[in-house]
């Protein structure tokens, strides 16, 4: 804490009654969060597809974290292991993208989105933060917007003769919640390409089944508007009595 106004001003910033060159909140902007949302060796962050530089994220009273997003906006689900052996399934907005992510080695960050495969080549493009029509008088739920990660152990392998796939798609339509800020949806247009490295036995792919449930991280989304709702950022003079 410290003074940077004349000694005949009052500290409006706090309630300590002591004047503004005793007393004073530092009004320097803060720098973005990049704290991660952890549960035991796992965390969860939400990324801008072309940095890789995560969301801003905000702490409720309730201790559920809120990545403060940007509509029109790419972005990728940034998931870290500091153990290996483990499989992930990511749901948007209560709908599950129907793809597994499994992770071998320990001390490993994937960023993932929507996963598709063709032949022996695999894309992994990212979603993307759509503009919907915002609406006064809503339930602050209706304007978040919810990501989470299952983990669970993984299981026995098994072979399968390998098929090209593409994740579920997310519309504007097709997730809950009600009319929000933001949406998710599968059009983003940036994406990144690689070569399958699962393993062949024959004509067979080696898969894996899903073990035993270990937890599940769970990571809100919205815009400033959403925040204001939910009572985690101060409301404007415009949006007070709302």
């Amino acid at each position: 804490i410290t003074c940077r106004t004349s000694k005949d001003e009052t500290c409006k910033s706090c309630s300590v009654n002591e004047p503004n060159y005793l007393h004073k909140v530092d009004r320097q902007p803060k720098k973005p969060s990049t704290k991660m949302v952890r549960v035991g060796d796992f965390t969860l962050q939400l990324v801008a597809a072309d940095t890789k530089e995560p969301f801003k994220e905000h702490t409720a009273p309730d201790g559920q974290v809120y990545a403060e997003v940007e509509p029109d906006m790419d972005y990728y689900i940034s998931v870290r292991t500091v153990v290996g052996g483990v499989t992930m399934t990511m749901h948007v907005d209560g709908v599950d993208l129907g793809y597994k992510h499994h992770f071998k080695n320990a001390n490993s960050t994937s960023f993932l989105g929507s996963w598709s495969r063709t032949g022996s080549k695999e894309r992994m493009t990212a979603l993307h933060f759509n503009k919907t029509r915002e609406a006064h008088g809503v339930a602050p739920n209706m304007l978040t917007g919810k990501v989470k990660v299952k983990i669970h152990q993984r299981g026995d392998e098994y072979y399968k003769e390998p098929y090209d796939y593409v994740s579920r798609s997310l519309t504007v339509d097709s997730t809950l919640g009600g009319k929000k800020c933001i949406k998710s949806t599968t059009s983003g247009s940036h994406s990144f390409e690689r070569r399958s490295s699962k393993k062949l036995k024959g004509s067979l792919e080696r898969k894996y089944k899903v073990g035993k449930h270990i937890c599940t991280i769970t990571l809100n989304y919205c815009s400033a508007l959403g925040l204001i709702y939910n009572k985690i950022l101060p409301s404007p003079p415009a949006l007070e009595g709302i």
